[in-house]
């Protein structure tokens, strides 16, 4: 059996895995994954092509003989269950004067620089979708008293 070494490294990185997420998803040493990334390796193991295409959601076959059609564009995406406005990303200042977030524009970008809240840093522009102004704004929810147990 034979892997084509950049079909490989194309499926990896379309499912946006490193070589260290493949190891913890797989099993299989990072060192042997680079080799079969490189093509160095002839040969690889039912079971090891087995857990490769589970991870990476393909055909054992397209593993274990190397299918030089299946490439990271041939991967179907899985659909977006969401409509285009959770996908909008919103500046500090469209936030701040929005109200979404108890902050002035500044404070955002101040947070969001020392990773104290969820977003992005688009070309150097910090932005947030709706799930991270959803997530930051519950970083300090105070859970409710429940008393203690009758």
């Amino acid at each position: 059996m034979r892997l084509h070494g950049p079909a490989f490294k194309a499926l990896r990185k379309a499912q946006g895995l490193s070589l260290r997420g493949l190891q913890d998803a797989t099993g299989i040493d990072r060192r042997y994954l680079s080799q079969l990334e490189r093509a160095e390796v002839d040969a690889i193991e039912a079971e090891r092509a087995d857990a490769l295409a589970g991870a990476l959601g393909v055909p054992t076959e397209a593993i274990a003989e190397g299918d030089p059609t299946v490439t990271a564009e041939a991967i179907e995406a899985p659909p977006i269950e969401m409509g285009d406005d959770e996908l909008k990303r919103y500046t500090p200042e469209q936030i701040a004067e929005r109200k979404w977030l108890p902050w002035t524009a500044r404070k955002i970008r101040e947070l969001a620089y020392a990773r104290k809240i969820y977003a992005h840093r688009d070309g150097g522009r910090i932005t947030l979708t709706r799930e991270d102004i959803r997530r930051t704004s519950t970083l300090g929810a105070i859970e409710p008293f429940q008393g203690p147990a009758a």
